[in-house]
């Protein structure tokens, strides 16, 4: 393993991915929300950007589909790739949860694919970045929730979650709602609709981010609902991860100095 960090950046402050819960967590989002990413296929080549999807299990390995135009520079890595199969790569993806990167020892062109396609083996060992303090829950068209709140000018809007914490939320946002949205300001009248219960929410605008995106840290909440939203996402959490029966919350790591 030394060898093939020696030929990569690799960034500070990172720290290994350890358990088999948040290994989990990694595998749930490859799976299920095909994160985006990047890989770099020597140390001086430009990061490639990719989308990630994940098979059925981790043993059934990650496929990662080129997600943008051939351009020179990248026909000619590609070109180097399918010259040397097997060849090593380092990969970054950002996850709800975290950042991680792994090392890929053995990459793989998927023959006959739609789109420029590779296959790697899910890594033995995970790094990670940007780590959150509690878990972070997706939602989609099948697990809708919503946040509605008065605007300046009176008018009432609904914005879909993108995901969310006891500690904040990502709004799906419209052109319309931006000015309405700006960094450091704070909501009036917040309603947040999670499963079919409504709760009174205060909350700021924290960031705008690509995609019509914008982050909402939570400032006020009824003790009632942050336990409820503290349940609901332990529990779904619980269920799609398939974890096994015993203690589980939603926070990501623990002070190992502290006990409940």
């Amino acid at each position: 393993m030394s060898d093939i960090i020696s030929k990569f950046p690799i960034p500070d402050g990172m720290s290994e991915v350890n358990d088999e819960y948040q290994l989990n967590l990694c595998h749930y989002e490859l799976k299920n929300l095909k994160p985006k990413g990047t890989i770099m296929f020597g140390k001086d080549s430009p990061e490639i950007k990719f989308r990630f999807i994940a098979g059925e299990k981790r043993e059934d390995g990650i496929f990662a589909r080129l997600d943008e135009g051939i351009t020179p520079a990248t026909r000619k890595i590609i070109d180097m790739v399918e010259r040397n199969p097997k060849t090593d790569c380092f990969v970054s993806l950002s996850l709800l949860q975290f950042k991680i990167y792994f090392f890929a020892k053995e990459v793989m062109e998927v023959k006959g694919a739609q789109h420029k396609t590779y296959f790697f083996k899910f890594p033995e060992k995970l790094l990670k970045t940007h780590r959150r303090k509690f878990i972070r829950i997706p939602f989609n068209e099948q697990f809708p929730a919503e946040l509605r709140f008065q605007a300046s000018d009176g008018s009432t809007r609904t914005c879909k979650l993108k995901d969310l914490s006891r500690e904040g939320m990502r709004l799906v946002i419209t052109d319309a709602d931006k000015p309405f949205l700006e960094p450091g300001s704070r909501l009036k009248l917040g309603m947040l609709k999670v499963i079919n219960k409504e709760m009174s929410v205060g909350a700021q605008v924290v960031a705008h981010y690509p995609g019509n995106q914008v982050g909402l840290k939570i400032i006020a909440m009824s003790e009632e609902d942050k336990a409820w939203i503290k349940d609901c996402i332990r529990i779904l959490m619980k269920q799609i991860l398939n974890l096994p029966e015993s203690p589980f919350g939603d926070v990501l790591e623990k002070d190992p100095e502290k006990k409940d």
